[in-house]
């Protein structure tokens, strides 16, 4: 663990930093609030609740209306906000290894939000063309379900559900909901996986729309993901990308797996896109064309639904000043959801998307560190993996951006 030393200056900083920090209003007098630097201030909503030379900042704390702060962010560079909400000198390292000085910033503690998965499963009479070893594709993608589901039996933090689609009676039927979401439903997920697919066509908008209004997916308090697997193109007039974005204006991201060489990948990219789950490499969805790639898949996505989404322990009194390092790397906030990461007031909830989400989905033991304030270095963690993952390129200024080959044209 790197050693800092963050008051090595003198007079009033030496003093000012020997001052307890605070973790909560309680620890405060009466009147105050505890900011994210860990310093007492008193709360206002007007100039006129504050002392004389004090003003109302717009985090609703009295500061000095010259050298007051909230957090280091309100000082100039190499300052920190110290105890009694005044900028000082930051202090320097005695240790050559030591790493950079903190900024000041705050670590905000979040636990993994547990999520709501529905697998909408292809059930297209095409899923029976064998692939391997004798078996079909559906015989494969049900046993792959069958896994995925099995291994996480009995953990509320990953919920299922199923819905097949299309029914054999009817052209075009979008299906319906075989199992509902909920908690150890890998029993009830294997009994509604019928031996073939018979399925007339391929209605992947429709299925999508059934997923959307079927009430499945509306729990606010987790994460919500489709989790489509399909072998074909849409051939029912259903518009599938537009379907996604509806789900993931409401919230719920969607995951795509294409099964199998006659898929359609320019639409399939574009859902994962506009779904929220697009990959760092090519393609930006799941490409699986054989047993182990499938397996590897769903292994994948659940790993990324169990990972991804962060609930905050405290609320940011300013979400503008979150930032958000994976394995010591900061990622830009994207409110286009496709690459970095995005807060969410609704849950207070932190998600990860495109390269943020791949290492931490495929990097065991790959940490997350969310703070306030500044991009605080040394509060960062890193696990034991090394280096970016494959198809992320590290720009100069130390951000991240996916390879030039990302330019897929768009569906209208």
């Amino acid at each position: 663990m790197r050693a800092l030393l963050l008051c090595l200056s003198v007079g009033s900083l030496l003093s000012a930093c020997s001052q307890p920090r605070c973790t909560e209003n309680t620890q405060c007098g009466s009147g105050q609030v505890c900011v994210p630097s860990g310093i007492c201030l008193t709360a206002c909503q007007t100039v006129a609740q504050c002392g004389g030379g004090q003003s109302c900042n717009p985090r609703g704390v009295c500061v000095s209306t010259t050298t007051g702060c909230s957090v280091s962010a309100d000082c100039a560079a190499g300052q920190i906000c110290a105890p009694g909400g005044t900028c000082m000198a930051g202090g320097t390292s005695t240790q050559a290894d030591a790493g950079p000085v903190s900024c000041g910033g705050q670590k905000f503690e979040a636990t993994a939000t547990e999520a709501n998965i529905l697998i909408v499963l292809d059930h297209s009479c095409s899923m029976q063309e064998v692939i391997a070893n004798t078996r079909s594709k559906w015989e494969t993608a049900t046993t792959a379900v069958r896994n995925v589901t099995a291994q996480n039996a009995g953990n509320d933090k990953l919920r299922f559900g199923l819905q097949l689609f299309s029914l054999q009676s009817s052209q075009c039927n979008p299906g319906r909901i075989n199992v509902p979401v909920g908690v150890s439903t890998s029993n009830a997920i294997s009994t509604a996986l019928p031996a073939q697919a018979q399925g007339n066509t391929t209605p992947i908008g429709g299925a999508l729309h059934v997923a959307a209004t079927s009430g499945e997916l509306t729990d606010t308090t987790r994460a919500n993901y489709v989790l489509l697997i399909t072998d074909g193109m849409e051939n029912c007039g259903g518009a599938p990308v537009a379907e996604v974005e509806g789900l993931f204006s409401r919230g719920v991201r969607t995951y795509s797996v294409g099964f199998g060489s006659d898929v359609d990948e320019v639409r399939l990219t574009q859902m994962a896109i506009r779904g929220g789950t697009a990959r760092a490499t090519t393609p930006r969805y799941f490409q699986a064309d054989n047993p182990v790639d499938l397996e590897a898949a769903l292994s994948a996505i659940a790993s990324g639904a169990a990972s991804c989404d962060f609930t905050l322990t405290l609320t940011p009194p300013n979400p503008g000043a979150l930032y958000v390092a994976v394995d010591g790397q900061f990622f830009p906030r994207d409110p286009a959801r496709v690459s970095g990461w995005d807060y969410q007031a609704a849950g207070n909830r932190v998600t990860l998307y495109g390269p943020a989400c791949d290492i931490v989905s495929q990097r065991p033991g790959a940490r997350v560190s969310i703070i306030y304030g500044c991009p605080d270095d040394s509060l960062t963690e890193r696990g034991p993996g090394g280096g970016l993952d494959a198809g992320i390129i590290e720009t100069s200024d130390g951000g991240f951006e996916w390879p030039s080959d990302a330019g897929i044209p768009d569906i209208n």
